[in-house]
């Protein structure tokens, strides 16, 4: 039962166990069946925690953060030593310490950190490749886009504009009962959104956004699957945050691009301008968020948990938003996947070694698939044959 300090930490572990709600009891218990092994160590960090409850508050909030912080590396150290038999007897000993970091402000620490729960509602699945670009309004209706880019804005005095059809916006008098939008976008179509705020989104083919048909309350908050270019409208008292499953980015106004495709083991963050901040949602309480600058990229590992920044040209991430792909010494295997998502076709490699072909240049989208095969071919030095409707076979 070790590492009891990865649930203690955890943010939407503590609010599941101080005020749970239906998505989060839905969340766990099928975090339970996933990972049965984990099961006691779940328990006894409820357990843990519904005894840090005090009315306490001599000390101030950050020494109740350091000392909260010795009580959990102290009973882990035991634990690893094979110092303490009854591990939850032990960690007890220290909770007259750990208790006060609970006594003020601790929930409200969580709350303003965690991950929204109107996106738990949301079916975010990655797109089927046949299924139509659609909008899904906040009042169940579909909104079928049948350009393969669509242009969608919202307008001052209530106008929702969809490739150049006005239609009114769905407005909650009520900030709690403001329902989310979905704008899903199946692989072979693009699409620009113009937010309320005047942020505008690039989204991707294969993707998903969600969002509130207004924005209220203190921060701006959206949920992407998939991959999306983020020009951000600066408001310093409201934050723009982009959340995904395991992370979410923090700005006031900057330009970034953001991949996190469900089947990528790694999630992408590209800055283009201004700052931004990145944080995992279920880091523990003492993680520091990353803070990136201009023309850096952020590697996300979602195995590892671990995040690797280095320098980049921007335009090989995010010229995709004006049709044109641009590489340099990239596997033949990352090119073709965003041709897969761009074209809604599929590649295959009669040697799985080819894929590890590096070639650099510029694609424009423009042309049709066919003329894209033709030029890869040309470039990587292959051939590439055609053997279905949407599939090509790669060869030497």
């Amino acid at each position: 039962m070790e590492q009891l300090s990865k649930y203690i930490e955890n943010k939407n572990f503590i609010l599941w166990v101080f005020e749970p709600t239906n998505e989060l009891e839905a969340w766990w218990k099928q975090f339970e069946n996933d990972h049965p092994e984990e099961k006691i160590n779940i328990q006894h960090s409820r357990r843990v925690l519904l005894k840090f409850r005090t009315t306490n508050q001599n000390l101030t909030e950050e020494e109740k953060i350091l000392l909260f912080s010795r009580v959990l590396r102290r009973v882990e150290f035991k634990q690893r030593s094979g110092i303490s038999r009854n591990l939850f007897t032990g960690f007890l000993k220290y909770a007259a310490v750990a208790l006060l970091f609970f006594s003020i402000g601790a929930l409200l620490f969580y709350k303003q950190n965690q991950f929204n729960p109107q996106f738990y509602s949301q079916k975010l699945a990655e797109p089927i490749p046949e299924n139509s670009a659609k909008l899904i309004r906040a009042n169940g209706e579909d909104i079928l886009l049948k350009q393969d880019k669509s242009v969608i804005k919202y307008e001052a005095g209530g106008k929702l504009v969809v490739d150049n059809d006005t239609i009114s916006t769905v407005i909650s008098k009520n900030p709690k009962d403001l329902a989310m939008n979905q704008l899903i976008i199946p692989y072979g179509k693009t699409s620009e959104l113009l937010l309320p705020d005047g942020t505008k989104v690039f989204l991707n083919a294969g993707s998903r956004l969600v969002y509130p048909e207004i924005f209220v309350g203190k921060t701006r908050e959206v949920f992407l699957v998939g991959e999306a270019f983020f020009d951000v409208k600066r408001d310093e008292d409201h934050p723009f945050i982009v959340q995904v499953d395991e992370l979410r980015i923090r700005v006031l106004g900057t330009k970034f691009n953001l991949s996190a495709y469900p089947a990528d083991n790694v999630v992408e963050t590209v800055l283009a301008e201004g700052k931004v901040l990145m944080e995992q949602n279920n880091a523990g309480l003492f993680d520091k968020a990353i803070e990136m600058a201009p023309n850096q990229l952020a590697s996300f590992d979602r195995t590892t948990k671990k995040t690797i920044l280095k320098t980049v040209d921007t335009d090989n991430f995010i010229l995709w938003t004006a049709g044109m792909l641009k590489f340099e010494s990239t596997d033949l295997n990352r090119i073709t996947k965003r041709l897969e998502r761009y074209y809604n076709i599929r590649f295959q490699f009669s040697d799985p070694m080819l894929g590890a072909l590096r070639i650099s240049g510029k694609l424009e989208l423009k042309g049709g698939k066919e003329e894209i095969c033709e030029r890869i071919a040309s470039v990587a030095s292959v051939k590439i044959v055609k053997r279905g409707d949407n599939l090509y076979e790669i060869l030497k």
